[in-house]
């Protein structure tokens, strides 16, 4: 089965295939110029059915002027207005916004229009770097990279517009009419002596190329070691794959590394645990503890004390119960949880024990408890103690005691004299002034109480007793005693759920497995690099060292991958590539196919009866088919970085160096390779593999007549862009549905994240690989048409400058310095520019021949060898100096640091998330000192009374 789609059929028509549609917020614009092309259609239908509504080159860019244009103005007002009314909105790293996104940068402050042009005076490449990070000040340069080339664009444009204009007609250039065709070099005839004018211009437009990308590695090396040089974690510390199973433990890695180098020299070593257990109940704490805050925000706004209905998923609803006793008993449960699974991970990972028991063996009876040991001492005590709690507990609340000749769980006597305070209950509840005057003298007895036979005798005793005093005095009475009882019987409840929470753990066989992986982190930068560049281990692959990413930058669930199974990701991930670039040409060419009515007709017969019904869908069709292109790419960058998962990237920067590969040869391949051919996909993908060189003739042919198609490209991809970014569309429609959606009662539940919806306080993550691969594509256009479309350089030089503008205010008021990879992105765009070079010359080489261009080929192929070796000459060493530090750049900043630089800020830095957690999670103590407040307020007529009848509460209680 053969699928084809039509192209058109001849190089001068070809660029009208595709033509940009007007983005929705010019609809006035649009709508004006639809009338007048289905003005323009019936006039045609009704003289003529046979002539079909078609726009010259001249009146396509000048109605994308008009409207983009247009729009463009419109945007950057409405904006420049609303910056100013809502700070809080478009100045997020302000004062306005979060502490922790604040940058002195932001404080600047601009007119109503001059933030345009001050953005370039009052921030420099080292503040930029400072406060937004390597990866911004990378990408305004590579725009500032791109608006220099466009000046010598239009410095050769001065030379090649006249040289173009003015050449004489010939019978194959008789039918180019257009004023705008007229520029390009399809004007010239073939073998002319003005193509020495191409020829000429291109050495100066790639000259120059080859010369700023000699200049731009200057800057980037200054500022890549400038950034290898700051005291962070990342620069300290090398990320270790594939360890042999001898070094997986803390202590093995560190021993291994401090052999090879000084043992001063090693600060510390992190093997990551697999601890899908752990990560579950921290998950689960930080929900109740969510849940808990919001119940005491409720009670803090409303006055009323918040009653829900558990669900048990065998029985159903349960019936109603206090939301912040149930959440405060349950807070305390998941914290001795936590806390328990962090301390044994913590033994596991310092190698002191090793989990051997799988996960359906019952554990013995004499394993319940650790050996002791001379490093685990303090840890017996507290198991010893926590067991004999449990058992004081269950004695308790049968009556028995479990105190004098009663022997505890470890062997030995419980001290009797040790009682926790009344006011600290397992419900975490406050206790309020009053009610701790009656039970401390309820302390002071609870020994007795303990020996008593019968909790309930002794509740009653108080009760009568304090009736004799006077009526208050049995109410205070009374309450303490049924607090009591409350403790005594939530004492027994939360040891039994404790219990089971800590059998559990210690039958968890997966929690605590280490991964193959670790972090080692160094005292000198100058070994963390020695360590960086070394061969560590005689088996191949074995110890593979790389470069440490930041710690907030990690992927957890890739850092244990071995090497066998990263080796068949990759090859997953290129085949799947692969097959999406070959899949994707099959709806690229559709939407292309359907901006040309002619061609359409021709071969899809359904469409050619609808054209003749309707035949204002003509111009739509010519407008939203390159529209239709532009939203379907969109889709590209979720599904590619979906793709790039499979080759196990342990940092966040790795997906974005992955991905932005991925894309910008994806810009490349379906932006010049696709639109150049012409017929059938299969028939032309046929032809290439038969001849590799009919790929020059493709590009040859097609390129030189979409010029005006590609500026139409640049102009709507820039000005959609300014709008979305400038105006923060998507970013406001998330906000409001947040506002809507969600926990909102606190500060606190409105500043986070809710199902994917950001409030404005949390601005997203700057896709630096989306944007950067668009900007191959500018490139890639400036390159191949700066010679061939001298007007070309003219759209892509004021884009490049109000991107620089735009994107500059963006870093510096909007996007967070997190996460960072530190320039990488930057080394992979020069890369793809350098391969942009000789395709664009290339496709420059085979136009000349089609010209005819005899005595210019021989001038020109010099260019191509030139370009070719400059390429080796950069490969060699430019990008393995930006990549590391130099030893003696090491060296100085070894010896010049601050004595007083605190190592322990990096101790510690690579350790899991979920073993950091704190074991003792409070909620908000705001919200925990109004509850306080409240029980104090609710009982402060009480607490005058009760003062008063003290003494005879306290000889009434001490009867009993």
């Amino acid at each position: 089965c053969t699928i084809s789609f039509p192209f058109t059929q001849s190089a001068v028509a070809s660029y009208r295939t595709m033509k940009v549609a007007a983005h929705d917020v010019m609809g006035g614009a649009l709508r004006q110029q639809h009338d007048e092309w289905t003005m323009r259609a019936l006039q045609s239908d009704t003289t003529n059915d046979d002539d079909q509504v078609d726009l010259e080159d001249s009146q396509v860019l000048r109605n994308s002027v008009i409207i983009y244009g247009g729009a463009l103005v419109f945007i950057v007002i409405l904006f420049s207005f609303l910056r100013r009314r809502f700070p809080a909105v478009y100045n997020v790293r302000g004062k306005h916004g979060p502490k922790e996104l604040h940058t002195h940068l932001a404080d600047e402050k601009y007119k109503l229009f001059n933030w345009m042009w001050k953005v370039f005076g009052t921030v420099t490449d080292d503040e930029l770097m400072e406060e937004s990070g390597l990866d911004a000040a990378c990408f305004v340069r590579i725009l500032s990279l791109g608006y220099r080339l466009s000046l010598v664009g239009i410095f050769t444009s001065m030379f090649l517009l006249p040289v173009y204009i003015t050449a004489e007609d010939s019978g194959e250039t008789i039918s180019v009419t257009d004023r705008i065709e007229k520029t390009t070099i399809a004007h010239v005839p073939a073998g002319s002596p003005r193509l020495f004018a191409t020829v000429f211009a291109a050495y100066i437009i790639f000259g120059s190329t080859m010369y700023l990308i000699v200049k731009e590695f200057e800057w980037y090396i200054e500022m890549r070691h400038k950034f290898l040089r700051r005291p962070v974690a990342r620069n300290f510390s090398v990320f270790v794959r594939n360890v042999p199973h001898d070094f997986q433990s803390n202590p093995a890695l560190e021993s291994f590394f401090k052999e090879c180098f000084n043992e001063s020299d090693v600060l510390e070593a992190r093997v990551p645990l697999k601890i899908p257990g752990l990560t579950k109940a921290v998950a689960q704490r930080e929900a109740t503890m969510a849940n808990l805050e919001h119940a005491l925000a409720s009670w803090q706004q409303n006055g009323v004390r918040p009653r829900h209905r558990p669900i048990d998923l065998a029985k159903g609803l349960k019936s109603e119960v206090d939301s912040i006793d149930t959440y405060t008993k349950l807070m305390e449960e998941q914290n001795e949880d936590v806390s328990s699974r962090i301390t044994d991970l913590e033994k596991i990972a310092d190698g002191h024990r090793k989990q051997t028991v799988p996960a359906d063996e019952p554990m013995k009876e004499e394993e319940i408890v650790p050996e002791s040991t001379s490093d685990d001492d303090d840890d017996q005590k507290s198991t010893q103690s926590y067991l004999s709690s449990i058992v004081s507990a269950v004695s308790l609340f049968r009556g028995t005691s479990s105190a004098g000749n009663s022997p505890s769980v470890t062997g030995e006597h419980v001290d009797e004299n040790k009682t926790e305070h009344p006011s600290s209950t397992s419900e975490g509840k406050i206790v309020s002034i009053e009610e701790e005057a009656v039970l401390e003298e309820v302390d002071e007895s609870s020994t007795l109480v303990r020996k008593s036979s019968f909790v309930g005798k002794a509740r009653h005793s108080a009760s009568r007793a304090a009736s004799k005093a006077s009526h208050k005095v049995s109410h205070v009475a009374s309450s303490a005693t049924k607090k009591v009882g409350h403790v005594a019987s939530s004492a027994t409840s939360a040891a039994a759920a404790v219990a089971s929470k800590a059998a559990s753990l210690v039958k968890a066989a997966e929690d605590g497995q280490a991964f193959p992986s670790g972090f080692v982190v160094f005292k000198k930068l100058s070994t963390a690099n020695a360590a960086m560049q070394m061969i560590h281990h005689e088996t191949p692959f074995s110890m593979e060292t790389f470069e440490a990413p930041d710690p907030r930058e990690i992927f957890w669930f890739n850092i244990g991958r071995e090497h066998k199974d990263l080796q068949v990701g990759r090859l997953i991930s290129f085949a799947l590539s692969a097959g999406l670039c070959f899949l994707w040409t099959i709806p690229m060419s559709f939407f292309a196919s359907l901006s040309n009515a002619e061609a359409v007709r021709q071969d899809i017969d359904f469409l050619d009866d609808l054209f003749d019904k309707y035949p204002s869908l003509v111009p739509v069709l010519e407008q939203a088919a390159p529209f239709l292109v532009v939203v379907f790419n969109a889709l590209l960058p979720m599904i590619l970085e979906y793709i790039s998962m499979f080759e196990g990237p342990f940092s966040s920067g790795a997906v974005e160096a992955s991905l932005f590969v991925k894309l910008a040869a994806f810009m490349i391949i379906q932006t010049f390779f696709v639109s150049a051919i012409s017929g059938s996909v299969i028939q032309a993908i046929s032809d290439i593999i038969d001849d590799w060189t009919e790929i020059i003739d493709l590009l040859a042919n097609s390129l030189p007549s979409q010029g005006t198609y590609f500026m139409q490209i640049v102009l709507v991809s820039t000005v959609t862009s300014a709008g979305m970014e400038l105006l923060r569309v998507v970013a406001i429609v998330m906000a409001a549905l947040r506002s809507c959606i969600g926990p909102r009662l606190t500060e606190k539940e409105r500043s986070k994240a809710y199902m994917g919806l950001r409030p404005l306080s949390d601005p997203k993550e700057f896709e630096h690989a989306d944007f950067t691969s668009q900007l191959v594509l500018y490139f890639m256009v400036l390159f191949v048409y700066c010679t061939i479309s001298p007007m070309t350089p003219i759209i892509t030089g004021f884009c490049f400058l109000l991107m620089g503008s735009m994107f500059r205010y963006q870093f510096t008021h909007i996007y967070a310095a997190h996460p960072d990879s530190g320039g990488k992105l930057w080394s992979n765009f020069i890369q793809i520019i350098l391969t942009c070079m000789l395709i664009a010359q290339i496709t420059i080489f085979g136009l000349l021949g089609l010209k005819k261009a005899v005595k210019q080929l021989p001038l020109y192929i010099p260019l191509l060898c030139i370009t070719i070796l400059f390429n080796l000459y950069v490969r060699q060493m430019h990008f393995k100096v930006a990549e590391r530090l130099p030893t003696r750049e090491c060296l100085k900043a070894d010896l010049n640091r601050d004595p007083s630089f605190d190592f322990s800020s990096l101790v510690g830095a690579y350790t899991q998330p979920p073993l950091k957690a704190e074991k003792d999670l409070k909620p908000d103590p705001v919200l925990v000192e109004s509850e306080a407040v409240d029980d104090v307020s609710d009982l402060h007529s009480m607490s005058v009374t009760a003062a008063n009848y003290q003494s005879i509460a306290r000889s009434k209680v001490e009867s009993v």
